[in-house]
């Protein structure tokens, strides 16, 4: 295949017609082979343009699932406490703030000459079998936007799995906006991301949208997780499309990463809590949560109806034992809120019951008859009226074992349910599917460009995290940036499932155990940070957990441990509290200020044990910690911080 074979079918672009197009980028197989060969030699003269990586879709929850991949977090300054302990004392600034600083650090105007593909940008393919995909310096006024040239840039069959790549250098830590300026010929689906090119090859910064003729601006905004090599790409899933990409540019965005999204008062929603082994007891936990989320708890669509319209209200487990919980909650705490996740599709409604999912055959389907989801959906609201009012649409979707449909599937299965749910009662909140912290990015991204967004009053995620919770605020942020994209930034951020861990990717989980101060320390630390970066809701999974770092309650079910008394210490300080400002020194030392009325207090803690602060003019003279010990702030005001927090007040 031949540069003017591509540059015919660009310049019949108006009046363009698939055969054509799809004559024009046959795949090297084709009987142009030798011509593309030469082609392919040309623009090895100018640079490298293709590689292929490992498939991102590969490494996922289900060949992962037993290490968590959600635990890697980014690694802050410290994560254990063999550290060595700081020499010089940090003065502390009064507070935080706001202020943006943009600092461009790459672009791609496409002025330079080149014969084919622009000076930097790479074709990355993976999958089986050939790519079929073409790159041309585009110069016709018509299809560059600005200057003298654009990159064209047109894609065969297996469209999902060819992407027009820019190799850069991101820093973890830091936040980075890409723009650029994408047309077509014709109506196509563009995906533009940034990501990380290392497992789990998740994408920090995404967004999907649907171009035309005229040429549109795409921004993206994400903080870096790693030290990795990353990438900026365009891709689209509509083959044959020609797109043109012009006026590239990387910037990063110096700001004070933990300015507060928002300074409402901390709600009790905040505090949630799975408790999934009732029936070996009957205690509640006493942490001050108001939240218990309905998960791996028996009472699924499968529990409750085996057989269509044969519901187990009476006879069976799942319908009494959904009575059971529900009676058992507002029993123990009338004002608890119940979160209630939909689906896991009986045998007998599954679209695709041989196939076995993690809850059995069947489970990860889509309904065969989508009013058999709506007559599931109406029972329960109706059932429930007045004492379930938050609704979680699935569990997991990104892992293929909890689902197996399409991202429109989820759409309409959102559709139905907010409907029904609205109609029992109009104060029921849809929360749109809880996702993990790797693949669930893409996930999201998805539903939200399907229109998905429309349908849910909530945005669901889950974060597990491991002894360094400080590594949440990237991937929180990048879920914001994300639904600012979509205009959803509006809704709730929920994590509606999430605790601390081993991150088996970085421990040797069987010989790791957490010091007592890692222990009392980690969720506390793990709440301050998701409030600050504007999550409303944490559902700690489980309370009965035995895992060392996420233990909160005895074996017996009632004396809890220094972890839960930890837990109960910071919903104290938080609930009610408003977080005016938030602030982090040095990578290492975290700020942030709760109000109540004209009482300021300061929460503290160090990632590295012993770094001693000094103190700022603020209204203080004790300090107490998460055990309830109170002491007097010494004169001068230096203090000694560590991974436990402690709060400053008067």
């Amino acid at each position: 295949m031949s540069v003017a074979a591509v540059s015919e079918a660009a310049q019949a672009a108006e009046s363009y017609e698939p055969s054509a197009a799809l004559e024009a980028i046959e795949s090297p197989e084709s009987d142009d082979s030798a011509d593309l060969s030469a082609y392919e030699s040309r623009e090895a003269a100018d640079q490298p343009a293709v590689f292929s990586s490992e498939d991102p879709e590969s490494f996922g929850r289900a060949s992962a699932f037993a290490v968590r991949p959600e635990l890697a977090l980014p690694e802050v300054a410290a994560t254990t406490e063999m550290l060595t302990a700081a020499s010089a004392t940090v003065a502390l600034p009064e507070s935080g703030g706001r202020a943006v600083k943009t600092t461009v650090l790459a672009s791609s105007s496409m002025e330079t000459t080149f014969a084919a593909t622009a000076p930097g940008w790479k074709i990355n393919y993976w999958g089986v079998g050939a790519p079929s995909w073409k790159l041309q310096r585009e110069t016709r006024s018509q299809y560059v936007f600005r200057g003298g040239a654009s990159q064209l840039f047109v894609v065969g069959h297996d469209t999902a799995k060819t992407h027009l790549t820019y190799p850069y250098a991101f820093g973890k830590g830091k936040t980075y906006r890409s723009t650029l300026y994408v047309r077509s010929h014709q109506p196509a689906q563009v995906t533009v991301q940034m990501r990380r090119e290392a497992p789990p090859w998740d994408a920090f910064g995404t967004k999907t949208i649907q171009v035309n003729s005229t040429w549109q601006k795409v921004e993206i905004t994400g903080t870096y997780p790693a030290d990795v090599a990353g990438t900026l790409r365009v891709s689209t899933t509509t083959p044959d499309a020609l797109l043109w990409i012009d006026e590239v540019k990387i910037e990063q965005l110096e700001h004070n990463e933990l300015a507060p999204f928002s300074t409402a008062p901390i709600p009790d929603t905040l505090f949630g809590m799975h408790i999934n082994k009732l029936g070996r007891h009957q205690n509640y936990p006493q942490l001050g949560h108001h939240v218990v989320r309905l998960w791996n708890t028996g009472t699924t669509w499968r529990d409750l109806e085996p057989s269509r319209g044969v519901w187990t209200w009476t006879a069976g487990h799942g319908g009494k034992r959904l009575d059971m919980y529900v009676d058992y909650v507002k029993r123990n705490d009338p004002k608890a809120s119940i979160l209630y996740t939909l689906g896991q599709t009986p045998t007998w409604a599954s679209r695709t019951p041989g196939e076995k999912g993690l809850y059995g055959y069947g489970a990860s389907g889509v309904p065969t008859n989508f009013d058999d989801w709506r007559n599931y959906v109406r029972t329960l609201a109706r059932r429930y009226a007045g004492k379930i009012q938050y609704w979680e649409l699935w569990n997991e979707p990104d892992f293929q074992p909890h689902f197996n449909g399409s991202i429109q599937d989820m759409v309409k299965l959102a559709r139905i349910a907010h409907e029904e749910l609205k109609a029992a009662d109009p104060a029921n909140k849809l929360v749109s599917p809880g996702v993990t912290s790797g693949q669930g990015m893409n996930f999201l991204n998805n539903f939200l460009a399907a229109g998905g967004g429309q349908h849910v009053d909530v945005i669901g995620y889950h974060w597990y995290f491991n002894a360094s919770p400080e590594g949440l605020v990237p991937l929180i942020s990048n879920v914001r940036h994300l639904m600012k994209a979509y205009g959803v930034d509006n809704k709730p951020l929920w994590n509606t499932e999430g605790a601390p861990g081993c991150d088996a990717l970085t421990t040797t989980c069987s010989s790791f155990v957490p010091s007592q101060k890692q222990i009392r320390s980690t969720t506390a630390r793990a709440l301050m940070m998701m409030w600050a970066k504007g999550v409303s809701n944490f559902n700690y999974h489980i309370w009965e957990s035995s895992e060392p770092l996420a233990k909160l309650v005895e074996s017996d079910f009632k004396t809890q441990t220094e972890a839960g008394n930890a837990y109960a210490a910071m919903v104290r300080w938080m609930r009610g509290a408003r977080m005016t400002d938030a602030y982090v020194m040095n990578k290492q030392i975290y700020v942030f200020k709760l109000t109540r009325g004209t009482d300021s207090r300061y929460v503290l803690w160090s990632t590295v044990e012993g770094q001693r602060v000094q103190l700022p003019g603020w209204k203080v003279t004790r300090a107490e910690t998460l055990q309830g010990k109170v002491s007097i702030l010494p004169n001068p005001r230096q203090i000694t911080l560590g991974l436990e927090p402690v709060m400053l007040r008067m």
